[in-house]
This record gives structure tokens, C-alpha cells and sequence, in this order.
């Protein structure tokens, strides 16, 4: 879009890195403190509540940002080395400027949201990473469990279905939350996913045409 790309090129003059390393190093640091810690409460300390920021606490409009996925050792492990393998391919893919773009979106949104519902997770604001991962990289292929081979556009689909489980079992505060998290997804690639929708229509009419013509 030419906005973005507009965007981009105003950061230009400023030396901008790949920052989202660092943000997953601090996901896992916070994890460890946590397990070692759990007294510090960290996780409540940390999270993304409007009451707690509205009462002075204004660092969980950050701090939210490195909490990790609450799970065993090994189940965080894994979902931290996911998030920096996507995130790094992003940044390389895009540069640290547009990556950087992309993020802020998704983390004002997911600010926002938590101001409409009260709460917000940094859930849908990961899962917005590995949307665009997959729309960047369809073809990619991972080993689901080790053993089963699935390609990220596939992969795609299926966390699609549990973000839509999650939108329909959501008050309506929470659907809001939900799609402002979501709203670099729609920023950056709401016309492709829009087209790619309306273009597999398409071709699922042709054959369906094209076979109704022989029976």
C-alpha cells in the first residue's frame, strides 16, 4: 500500500535494527523468572489490564508484550523458538523498518482492544505474525509433532479456525479485542486476502461449471 510504503521510506533517516529477538530473548527471561520466581506474580504484573494502566501502571502498555506462552519448559521453548524463527524471517524478508511498521500496528490495536474489553492478550497480536508468515511463505513446510509434514499455508488455515472458535465464543467486548489485535493483519493484507478469497470463488465456479456440463 502506498501509505506504508510512504511510512517506511519517513523512517529511513533513523538507524532502526532487527529488534524482535529481543523481544522473544525477553519472552523467555520472563519464564524463567517466573518458574524460578513465582512469588513476583509476573505474569499479572506484566499483562495488558486497562484498570491497572489507567491507575498509573502505564508499562503494561510494553511489558505485555514479553509475556510468553504459559506451558511446560518444553512446550515455551518450542513456542519461543516459532516466534523468533517467523519474526526474524519477517524482519528479513521486509526489513527492520516495514517489520517494525507492522508490529507497532498490531500492538496499538491490541492496546486499543484492551481499552474497549478491559484486557487484552499479546495472543492475537503473535498470531498476527504467523498470518503473515504464512501469506509471505505458503509453501514453507514444517514438521507438525516431529513427524508430520505440513505446509505454513495449511497450518494457516487450521489457527484460522481456532481464532474463529475464539471470536464466536467472545462476548462482544472481547470480538472487538479480538479484531483490533488483529489490525495490522488487515492494514497490510486485507485486499490480498480479499482477492485470494474472491479468486478461489472464482475458480471454484469455473469447475463447477465445467463439470456440471458433462452430466
Amino acid at each position: 500500500m502506498k501509505w506504508i510504503n510512504k511510512l517506511e521510506r519517513s523512517l529511513y533517516k533513523y538507524p532502526i535494527k532487527p529488534f524482535f529477538k529481543y523481544i522473544v530473548f525477553a519472552m523467555g527471561g520472563v519464564y524463567i523468572l517466573n518458574l524460578f520466581f513465582p512469588t513476583l506474580f509476573l505474569p499479572f504484573r506484566l499483562a495488558l489490564v486497562k484498570e491497572n494502566v489507567l491507575a498509573g501502571e502505564i508499562w503494561r502498555l510494553v511489558s505485555f508484550l514479553f509475556l510468553p506462552f504459559a506451558g511446560s519448559p518444553f512446550a515455551t521453548l518450542l513456542s519461543l523458538y516459532f516466534y523468533y524463527f517467523i519474526g526474524t524471517s519477517l524482519e528479513r524478508r521486509w526489513g527492520a523498518r516495514r517489520f517494525l511498521i507492522y508490529y507497532l500496528f498490531g500492538t496499538l490495536g491490541t492496546i486499543m482492544g484492551a481499552f474497549i474489553s478491559g484486557y487484552a492478550p499479546n495472543t492475537y497480536l503473535n498470531l498476527s505474525l504467523f498470518f503473515a508468515f504464512a501469506i509471505e511463505f505458503p509453501e514453507f513446510q514444517i514438521l507438525l509433532f516431529f513427524f508430520f509434514p505440513i505446509k505454513m499455508k495449511w497450518l494457516a488455515l487450521i489457527n484460522a479456525l481456532f481464532f474463529l472458535a475464539s471470536f464466536i465464543y467472545q462476548p462482544f467486548a472481547g470480538k472487538i479485542a479480538i479484531l483490533f489485535s488483529l489490525l495490522n493483519l488487515f492494514l497490510f493484507f486485507g485486499g490480498d486476502i480479499y482477492n485470494r478469497v474472491r479468486q478461489e470463488i472464482y475458480q471454484y465456479k469455473r469447475r463447477k461449471a465445467f463439470k456440471d456440463q458433462f452430466k
